[in-house]
C-alpha cells in the first residue's frame, strides 16, 4: 500500500488503532504538510477526499463516532528541491515524550532493534499488546484483560471493525481496488504469561 493509502486510512479509522479504540474515541490527524511535489488538488483527493466523491454517502455508512476526516493540508515555504533517489535507509527512529530522551533505532530489515542484541522493539505488535493488557488490568476492564491472542483483542473493537469493513467495502465499491491486508498468522500470536515471582 502506498502512502496515501495508510493516511487515507488513519483519515476513517484514526490514529489510534483498534487495541486503543477500546478506551478512547478516533483520533485525527489536524493538519498534514509535504515538502516537495505538493499539489493540494492532489494531495487531498489522495488522503481523503476520495472517499467523498459521491458526497456524504460513504460517511454516512460509518458508524458514529467515526468520520471521513479532512485535515488542512500545505507545504513548507523553504525546502531542498534536489531529491534522493537512491535506496531508502533500512533504519527506522521512534521516540515519545513520556520516555524522555530514549529513542529506539530500529533495523528495518529485521523489524528489531538495531545492535548486537537484535532486542524486540517497543513498537512491536508484541509489546504493544503486553501494554495494552496492562492498561486493561489498571482501568478494571475484566471485559479485555483476559484475551491472550492479539488478533481476538482487536477483532472485539466492535465499532473499529465495523468501520475498517466499510472502509474496505468502500474501496472496492468505488474502484479504488482492495485492500492488501497481512497474513492472518502475523497477528494470531499468544502473550507468554508473566514469569511467577521466585520463593524467598
Amino acid at each position: 500500500m502506498s502512502c496515501s493509502d495508510k493516511i487515507l486510512r488513519w483519515n476513517v479509522l484514526g490514529l489510534q488503532g483498534a487495541l486503543l479504540s477500546h478506551f478512547i474515541h478516533p483520533v485525527y490527524l489536524r493538519s498534514v504538510t509535504l515538502g516537495y511535489l505538493y499539489s493540494q488538488g492532489h494531495l487531498t483527493r489522495a488522503i481523503c477526499c476520495r472517499m467523498s466523491r459521491d458526497g456524504d454517502a460513504f460517511g454516512t455508512r460509518l458508524p458514529a463516532p467515526y468520520v471521513v476526516n479532512h485535515p488542512e493540508v500545505g507545504r513548507v515555504s523553504v525546502y531542498d528541491s534536489a531529491r534522493q533517489t537512491g535506496k531508502t535507509k533500512e533504519s527506522s527512529i521512534n521516540w515519545c515524550l513520556p520516555d524522555g530522551t530514549s529513542v529506539e533505532i530500529l533495523d528495518g530489515t529485521k523489524g528489531k532493534v538495531d545492535g548486537p542484541k537484535l532486542d524486540i522493539s517497543r513498537v512491536s505488535k508484541q509489546s504493544l499488546f503486553q501494554l495494552f493488557r496492562m492498561l486493561c488490568t489498571k482501568m478494571v476492564r475484566e471485559d479485555l484483560k483476559n484475551f491472550i491472542v492479539y488478533s481476538e483483542a482487536k477483532e472485539s473493537a466492535a465499532d473499529y471493525q465495523s468501520a475498517k469493513q466499510q472502509f474496505f467495502w468502500g474501496l472496492q465499491e468505488m474502484g479504488y481496488g482492495s485492500w492488501i491486508g497481512k497474513p492472518q498468522e502475523e497477528e494470531a500470536f499468544v502473550l507468554p504469561e508473566p514469569a511467577a515471582p521466585p520463593f524467598l
